[in-house]
């Protein structure tokens, strides 16, 4: 095995090492090694330009060479500029007439100053003067940055994606997030809407970068959060290309009978956007709606990428098959979305269903400490064959106007599955040898049926500026829903034997259960009522009222009876047959106090403040009646519930941003009616859980710092962010446990003393762009310290649990040729109960990656895992590879054809093992898993855009 290791490791260096070294080489004709330096000035006025578009050319071929927009000085410096040639720059800006110098940078200084350009106003009564051949790559309109799509030279099929990654300050992430200058782009529009749902991905592998005539940033005017606004991005089409059709149909056959089909219908127009997908496989290709379908099978999606693999984490055989369709109509009239209170009138609808057969063998030992030195060894077997069906749909609909919105939405999912299972447990105690035994089968189909929804009105205040007066109230008022009905019919049958055969039990036990249930919620939220009361404007604070109540009802009923041996009907089990009315009543009101305070200075720096108060209370009503007396509950509880937070923000103008923030907030978790008294159901032989009337309310505390770094340089960008919390639980909701030595437990909710935990999680993202190359360095990690108490068969322990998670990868991109990424991902856990057990577990995990496309459309992709799994319950380390790659061939024109030849697990060394630590027990599991297949794969992506041309 570490043979193999070497060769992937010294493959995948090599071809880095080599594909670097070319990326380097410098190149014949020139060395770009001047400077440019120089002034831009309002002409009339004698100001300087902000934001004015300066873009160098060579003079004999007219090819860009590079372009900036002037600072908020008026000045602007090239570097890397080529000497000895002949150049020459073109300077714009809105409502000014386009200016052209020539100049050369002399091999001697290497450097020349262009002194003050002076721009003239454009009159409107005469045209304006056009340098032809030439078009501004980026220029301010007000508050909005626009890049032109046609300035920028790109290979004929390049898409979206491809034109963001070559214009400056614009980073593509390799998990398809985009920022601009640091900022994190909060939505992705196509022509001011969403393009099917807002999945980057779809819009920047699908549409091509000849359909683009412009990209613009701006931010959101109605995001609610004045201090730290979002950042939007729109794709502006051509106007002969602003409908289109793309999709995907491919299908592969391979090794072992190994299969996958799948396929994509997509049409988009200005008001329209429809969508139909398709997929069938038996190699855990697995989606669960129709976004993540039409990811797989967008036009970048396969190719030098590997986002549709097979998933080879998860358990067992499972053959799916899923389809659906999408769509949404705009019914307004075409509105700006950089500008406030935008109107919309959007509706948006989803079909989709899914049918998943899954057979799953798994074996698990599990190592229980009981203190005294003493432990309980347990092994079990399990064989699961399921199948399980879902069709669900959902909508939305939005409408807004200046002064209101309302939307509203459903959800409707329907479900049905079968499942057979048979488990051979066993459990030894190490200290008396006393063994026992249990075989159990289980068979049950259950059906179910959820539905979900909303409506809510949003109203913006305005004012009659002729009497100064208030003419209505910002406000939220939402009622949604949540409705659940479901039925179960199972079987349980049960052997356990033991050393001691008195204790040997048979049950053979039906199940007929049906739940009817739902959450009725409505919220009410009166913002700054302050204003109501003041012509001007609130001098002083912000008060906002808040109401959220939620009322829930669940009836059940469970007929539950027992086949005794040698009878032919089941009997009633008294003790398990119920009929139950639960509901419960959760208000929470709460008066919000908030200020702002603000610093700035036109295009140099912003500086704000916020603090904060919610004063909260929560009445929580809690009732139960029931067949079953013990399990008739009453209970009301009343708590203060407040939270406070400061945040400072300071934005240094094309420079960095930084934000600050500490607050504190508080929680109750109440307990539930199976905490407190649970039907007891003697047939789970191993793990019986009773219950607790005297259990209490959690009430838990927390206080939080968090740090959040934005470079706004426009290259090569630093980003990182730093969170840490504390938590204080009072009355912490812990587990009481009771083993015998036959290995059967008792469980039991109880309030033990406080708890405590702290919490760390933070990422950091770095990339260099450098010509064509781009290299992104990316890091995020986590860690969790807990302490609380246990009790272990009647004694206390404080318990200390470590956790700990660490990832890190680097991704280097050239053009859309090249990709070469080497990631690390570590995950570990440790568990300290004092005085009686200590557990361990960890896994490491390295990934390299590796994809480059040849000329005539040839591409190669490759991905190996090494995978590390340690635990204390092993002696030695575990290792597995899982090493895939694929080859193939794009064909006929814009590479609409696709043929592919996959190679997947090639060390054949796939395996699944998970662990899990409780605070006395760590459990080991394996399973059965999907490994080595090879397949062949052909694919059609058909592309057509501008169905419907306009002229321009």
């Amino acid at each position: 095995m570490k043979k193999h290791l070497k060769i992937i490791t010294i493959c995948f260096l090599c071809a880095l090492l080599f594909n670097t070294a070319k990326a380097q080489a410098p190149k014949k004709d020139t060395i770009n090694v001047g400077t440019v330096i120089g002034l831009m000035r309002d002409s009339a006025h004698n100001y300087v330009m902000q934001s004015a578009t300066m873009a160098i050319y060579k003079q004999h071929s007219n090819d860009l060479v590079s372009y900036q927009l002037t600072n908020n000085f008026g000045r602007y410096q090239f570097k890397d500029m080529p000497v000895g040639i002949p150049l020459y720059v073109v300077a714009t800006h809105v409502g000014y007439q386009s200016i052209k110098k020539e100049f050369l940078i002399s091999p001697k200084t290497k450097s020349i100053d262009l002194k003050t350009l002076n721009m003239e106003r454009i009159d409107l009564s005469l045209k304006e003067v056009v340098i032809r051949g030439q078009q501004a790559p980026m220029q301010m309109h007000g508050d909005t940055l626009e890049f032109n799509a046609s300035a920028f030279k790109l290979d004929t099929n390049a898409v979206v994606g491809d034109l963001l990654r070559a214009l400056p300050g614009i980073t593509v992430w390799a998990d398809g997030v985009i920022t601009v200058n640091g900022k994190k782009i909060n939505q992705l529009l196509v022509e001011g809407k969403p393009f099917f749902g807002g999945d980057n991905k779809i819009a920047l592998d699908n549409l091509p970068k000849n359909s683009v005539q412009k990209v613009q940033v701006y931010q959101d005017k109605n995001d609610p959060d004045p201090i730290n606004p979002k950042t939007n991005m729109n794709i502006v089409l051509k106007k002969d290309k602003k409908d289109g059709l793309f999709g995907k149909f491919g299908f592969g056959y391979g090794s072992l009978d190994h299969y996958a089909g799948d396929g994509m219908l997509t049409y988009f127009s200005p008001k329209t956007q429809v969508s139909v997908v398709g997929a069938f496989n038996n190699v855990n290709k697995i989606a669960g709606n129709v976004d993540e379908l039409m990811r797989f099978n967008s036009f970048k999606g396969d190719g030098i990428n590997d986002d549709y693999h097979s998933d080879f984490r998860r358990t067992g055989i499972n053959v799916f098959r899923g389809g659906g369709a999408t769509f949404s109509q705009d019914f307004s009239k075409d509105a700006d979305p950089r500008q406030s209170y935008y109107k919309t009138n959007d509706l948006r609808g989803e079909v989709f269903s899914s049918d998943l057969d899954n057979k799953t063998l798994t074996q698990s030992q599990t190592v229980v400490s009981l203190g005294d030195n003493s432990h309980l060894n347990q092994t079990s077997d399990n064989t699961q064959h399921s199948n399980d069906f879902n069709l669900r749909s959902n909508g939305t609909y939005q409408k807004r106007t200046e002064h209101a919105e309302i939307n509203a939405d459903y959800s409707v999912n329907n479900s049905q599955s079968t499942s057979q299972a048979t488990q051979n447990s066993t459990s030894l105690n190490d200290q008396t040898q006393d063994k026992s035994r249990n075989f159990a089968q289980q068979m049950a189909t259950r059906n179910a049926t959820d539905a979900s929804g909303s409506v809510g009105i949003n109203t913006n205040r305005y004012n009659n500026w002729g009497t100064q007066k208030n003419r209505s109230i910002d406000g939220e008022f939402k009622y949604s829903f949540n409705l659940t009905h479901s039925s179960e019919d199972s079987k349980n049958i049960t052997d356990f034997t033991a050393t001691d055969t008195t204790q040997d039990r048979h049950f053979n036990r039906q199940y007929i259960k049906n739940i009817d249930g739902g959450t009725h919620t409505f919220v009410t939220n009166f913002r700054d009522i302050t204003h109501l009361f003041q012509r001007r404007g609130n001098q002083y604070f912000k008060i906002d009222l808040n109401n959220t109540i939620s009322l829930h009802h669940e009836n059940e009923n469970d007929k539950v009876g027992d086949l005794a041996p040698g009878a032919a009907t089941y009997r009633p089990n008294q003790g398990l047959t119920n009929v139950s009315h639960y509901k419960t009543i959760d208000d929470k009101v709460g008066v919000f106090l908030s200020k702002d305070f603000w610093k700035t200075l036109d295009n140099r720096y912003s500086k704000t403040w916020r603090v904060y108060v919610n004063l909260q209370d929560q009445i929580f009503d809690q009732r139960n009646e029931a067949l079953q007396t013990f399990q008739n509950i009453k209970r009301s509880y009343s708590y203060f519930i407040p939270a406070a937070d400061f945040t400072y923000r300071n934005d240094q103008y094309g420079e960095f941003s930084k934000n600050y923030s500490l607050g504190y907030y508080t929680s109750v978790t109440y307990p539930t009616i199976n905490q407190l008294a649970p039907l007891v159901d003697n047939a789970n032989v191993y793990s019986i859980t009773i219950g607790n009337k005297g259990l209490k309310p959690a009430y838990k505390h927390t206080a939080y710092a968090n740090y959040t770094y934005y470079d706004q340089k426009n290259k090569n960008p630093l980003n990182y962010k730093i969170e840490l919390s504390a938590n204080l639980v009072k009355n912490n909701i812990a587990d009481s446990s009771n083993y015998d030595d036959l290995g059967r437990s008792v469980h039991r909710f109880i309030n033990t003393s406080d708890s405590r935990s702290a919490d760390y999680n933070g990422w950091l993202e770095k990339a260099f762009n450098f010509k064509d190359h781009q290299l992104q360095f990316s890091t995020n990690s986590g860690y969790n310290y807990s302490e609380y108490t246990t009790n272990v068969n009647g004694r206390d322990y404080l318990t200390r649990a470590n956790s700990l998670r660490a990832n890190a990868s680097v991704f280097y991109t050239y053009k859309s040729i090249w990709q070469a990424r080497v990631g690390e991902n570590f995950d570990g856990s440790k568990s300290n109960q004092i005085g009686l057990s200590r557990f361990t577990n960890y896994n490491w995990a390295t990934n390299l990656g590796l994809g480059f496309a040849l000329p005539r459309s040839v591409f190669f992709s490759t991905r190996v895992d090494l995978n590390n799994n340690k635990t204390s319950s092993a002696d030695h380390n575990i290792y597995y590879t899982i090493w895939n790659a694929d080859v193939g061939y794009r064909f006929l024109k814009g590479a609409e054809g696709e043929i592919k030849f996959s190679l997947l697990d090639i060390l054949h060394h796939n395996k699944s093992l998970q662990n899990y630590i409780t605070a006395n027990s760590l459990t080991t599991t394996t399973a059965n898993v999907l490994q080595q297949y090879f397949m062949v794969t052909l694919a059609y992506y058909p592309r057509h855009f501008g169905l419907h041309k306009k002229k321009e």
